[in-house]
């Protein structure tokens, strides 16, 4: 009898091990695409602003026309929808995942964002530049 018990105990651990395993994946799969996604909005939304040139100043920004292009573009509300899309699936992961856990991991943000500005907005990305992201996400875990 006693046997039996351990047995049916050792199952059921197993099972658990094994949901949860699949239940941390699902969050980390939802952290991971919150990652992408804040990145993409990040290049969307440069791209949009590189089209209107810099801004200089406080007037140059508070300028009526630089607002309505603001609002109006494509790819700053496609960039802004991403970002609200990627909050919501924050969301998810955090009623899985501990915080303090999750947050290090916004890190490697600073890796994927720089690798699409380099190959989708050409921006030359200095070994400098490189090293002091590496040290960053090393920082960090």
């Amino acid at each position: 009898m006693n046997l039996k018990k351990i047995i049916r105990g050792g199952l059921g651990k197993m099972r658990l091990n094994k949901k949860w395993r699949m239940i941390n994946m699902f969050a980390l799969t939802l952290v991971m695409i919150c990652i992408v996604f804040g990145a993409v909005g990040q290049i969307l939304m440069k791209s949009s602003m590189a089209q209107i040139g810099e801004i200089n100043d406080l007037e140059g920004f508070i300028n009526l026309n630089t607002i309505f292009y603001i609002i109006t573009n494509v790819y700053v509300l496609s960039g802004l929808l991403l970002y609200a899309v990627s909050a919501f699936l924050w969301l998810g992961a955090l009623s899985i995942l501990d915080v303090s856990y999750m947050y290090p991991l916004l890190s490697l943000a600073y890796v994927i964002t720089a690798m699409f500005a380099f190959v989708l907005l050409k921006e030359n990305i200095t070994l400098f530049r490189w090293v002091g992201i590496a040290l960053v996400v090393a920082g960090v875990f």
